[in-house]
């Protein structure tokens, strides 16, 4: 099985990505969204711990993509050349990590940056929370574990691109395929947006 990420999946991945039409503008460098860089890092024990916080007054956790980025997760579908008996074996295959899962249908406080995918009367309803703002606009292909596909309550929210945000909702963790591409591994269903991290 060949590992191509270059041909139909950056196709389909970048075309998700653009699904709305709208780019995003003023771009600097890049911008990650890990922890600062500390003279001893922590232990993995503590970097995987799950964290809560008070956010808008309501404790819960707190999640960002240094954890959701922190793990390799190997792309088996349409796009790498997979036969569809190689598909369905890798379905049957778990490869989100259990410190990863503690968070399945919990509600958190996501922080990414925000793209918007559909857009209504000046509202975003559908839109992707992703790791830096190098995703797609440079062409690079985000690992899937590197976004979050989130569907917003109605009427919607005011987009703000080009840095931090954070939002609050409940997190899911589902391997989705459409044709035998797998389009995404993270969903949320958003609640509240709270706007530029501080």
């Amino acid at each position: 099985m060949r590992d191509d990420t270059d041909g139909s999946r950056r196709e389909i991945v970048r075309g998700l990505l653009l699904l709305s039409g709208l780019a995003l503008t003023g771009l600097g460098a890049q911008v990650g969204m890990g922890a600062a860089r500390a003279a001893a890092p922590p232990s993995a024990d503590e970097a995987h711990k799950p964290v809560k916080a008070k956010v808008d007054g309501e404790e819960m956790y707190t999640l960002g993509f240094d954890k959701l980025g922190a793990f390799e997760y190997v792309l088996v579908d349409a796009a790498t050349g997979a036969s569809e008996e190689e598909i369905q074996a890798a379905m049957k295959r778990d490869q989100i990590p259990s410190w990863i899962r503690v968070y399945d249908g919990k509600r958190i406080a996501l922080t990414g940056f925000m793209l918007p995918l559909e857009v209504k009367d000046g509202l975003c309803t559908k839109l992707i929370m992703m790791r830096d703002i190098t995703t797609c606009c440079f062409g690079n292909v985000p690992n899937m574990n590197e976004y979050v596909i989130v569907g917003m309550k109605a009427p919607g929210i005011k987009a703000v691109q080009d840095i931090p945000v954070v939002m609050t909702g409940v997190f899911k963790i589902s391997e989705r395929y459409e044709n035998g591409y797998l389009t995404s591994i993270f969903q949320m269903d958003g609640e509240k947006f709270l706007g530029p991290k501080k």
